[in-house]
């Protein structure tokens, strides 16, 4: 199962910007769904003329960030793995870690989200193992940060905007979000908003099929898992 990436849109936040460098880092973002594109295809979806993308494309290429695939089109380079590997490191098995045993404790399937631009991104994804049948999401799913639990719980971790959903501001209170149907089909996601310790925003879920599972036990378990991701290890208990 996998959500839509939002279409792209304009910047809101103060500041200077590299338009270049956003440039890029939106042709990595259209690739991000593993569609391989021509440089005329990247160049459409992106609005700039292919002569600009190309330059980006062949730049992107040079760090391994993008490879080109025998049939001339262009992907994700094995560069990205690398510098996921040596960013994420530890913390990336540690959330594996907590997803998975959640997972195992609700049967349901647990997913860690972070933002990016106006979506949110499905970094990890884990399965229930007494279950092998549940929900699998895939990683690297996106939706708009508005719509669905995930999302609004990462708004919540922000200042309130004008505009914003009213589930956003529930959750800055509740610390907790809930809503069937958004943004998968037939499931009912819970969520919590999580600032890890390196003061970086995130969500952590938990997601079943709607009135398969008593949603206030699902709560009171993620609550308590999503202080393993928010506090020092020697804090926590369960």
């Amino acid at each position: 199962m996998s959500g839509e990436r939002a279409p792209l849109t304009s910047r809101s936040s103060k500041g200077v910007r590299s338009q270049t460098l956003e440039r890029a880092l939106d042709a990595l973002q259209v690739l991000a769904d593993g569609k391989r594109r021509t440089s005329q295809e990247l160049a459409n979806e992106l609005g700039l003329h292919r002569s600009i993308v190309y330059r980006i494309l062949r730049t992107l290429e040079d760090y391994t960030l993008i490879a080109r695939a025998p049939d001339g089109r262009y992907l994700l380079g094995l560069g990205i793995a690398a510098l996921a590997e040596s960013g994420m490191g530890d913390l990336e098995a540690h959330v594996v870690s907590v997803l998975q045993e959640l997972s195992n404790v609700t049967s349901a399937t647990a997913i860690f989200c972070s933002p990016q631009r106006d979506d949110a991104v499905v970094l990890s994804s884990t399965r229930p193992s007494q279950r092998p049948a549940s929900v699998a999401i895939r990683t690297g799913t996106r939706f708009p940060l508005n719509f669905g639990a995930p999302g609004l719980a990462i708004l919540a971790l922000r200042a309130a905007q004008e505009g914003e959903p009213d589930e956003a501001a529930l959750a800055r209170q509740t610390r907790l979000v809930r809503t069937k149907g958004e943004p998968f089909v037939g499931l009912e996601t819970i969520s919590v908003p999580v600032r890890l310790l390196d003061g970086q925003e995130a969500s952590l879920s938990l997601l079943f099929p709607v009135g398969e599972l008593d949603a206030n036990a699902v709560a009171r378990e993620l609550r308590t898992y999503s202080l393993r991701l928010t506090l020092p290890s020697d804090d926590w208990q369960h």
